[in-house]
């Protein structure tokens, strides 16, 4: 029987599906279809114009999306995200197409065709991801609404840069609906898993009272430490650091 009640609470953890939710995101409205979704470590840095860049900063968690709209192997437009949990406003895109591309490739020297350039995109941030001693991102963030990623690799006397994306600032509207979106998904999902919350509570209730008020003194002295530490740092954002670090145009 107590077999059976510990399996059952598994499959109740193991039974969340947000598919439903995610897919309510507007930026797959289009049709685009998302190909990569990671959380990656970034330098930020900010360059006035006319300036030379900051030094680079230390690492922060940017999420970064790729977007393709139409078939893989004949894509209409391939779409890179980045945004962040720590500012909502932090929201850039990089758009390829048939009619840019020939630029992009110009100026990038890249030896390939439309049709793979997704696949390079996804291979360049997987490189920082699985060897972040020997490649890194460098997300530059310009004061006229502009950005761009560099991924570098560090040589033993010199960073070459490997690849180069430009980006810009989404609009104002885009970014209204997508912090919407995630506002709203974000209480869809804490509903569905304090509800899920809920049945586990009932099923240790009834199955062995004394678990339950077991596991209602631990999780007070857990949420206590917790909080604590908490007060002890809050991650600033990449648009409070712009703010600490660009003079006033005042």
């Amino acid at each position: 029987m107590c077999i059976r009640g510990s399996s059952q609470t598994q499959n109740i953890l193991n039974s969340f599906d947000f598919s439903a939710i995610d897919e309510m995101d507007p930026t797959l409205h289009d049709g685009n279809k998302l190909i990569f979704d990671r959380e990656l470590q970034f330098h930020i840095r900010f360059q006035e114009k006319g300036l030379e860049a900051q030094e680079l900063s230390s690492l922060e968690p940017i999420r970064v999306r790729v977007l393709l709209l139409g078939d893989e192997t004949n894509p209409q437009q391939i779409k890179l995200e980045l945004s962040s949990e720590n500012d909502l406003f932090f929201y850039y895109q990089h758009i390829a197409n048939d009619s840019n591309f020939k630029e992009i490739k110009k100026n990038q020297q890249l030896h390939i065709d439309f049709s793979e350039y997704a696949v390079v995109i996804i291979k360049s941030l997987n490189k920082c991801e699985k060897e972040p001693n020997q490649f890194c991102a460098i997300f530059t963030i310009f004061t006229d609404g502009l950005g761009r990623l560099e991924i570098v690799q560090t040589m033993e006397y010199k960073d070459i840069e490997l690849i180069a994306f430009d980006f810009a600032a989404n609009p104002e509207e885009a970014i209204r609906q997508q912090i919407t979106f995630r506002y709203g998904a974000l209480k869809s999902k804490l509903a569905l898993m304090e509800g899920r919350l809920q049945d586990i509570h009932e099923l240790v209730r009834l199955k062995n009272p004394s678990l339950l008020l077991q596991m209602q003194k631990v999780p007070q002295a857990s949420r206590m430490s917790y909080n604590s530490s908490c007060l002890l740092y809050t991650s600033p954002s990449p648009r409070d650091r712009q703010k600490s670090r660009m003079p006033s145009s005042a």
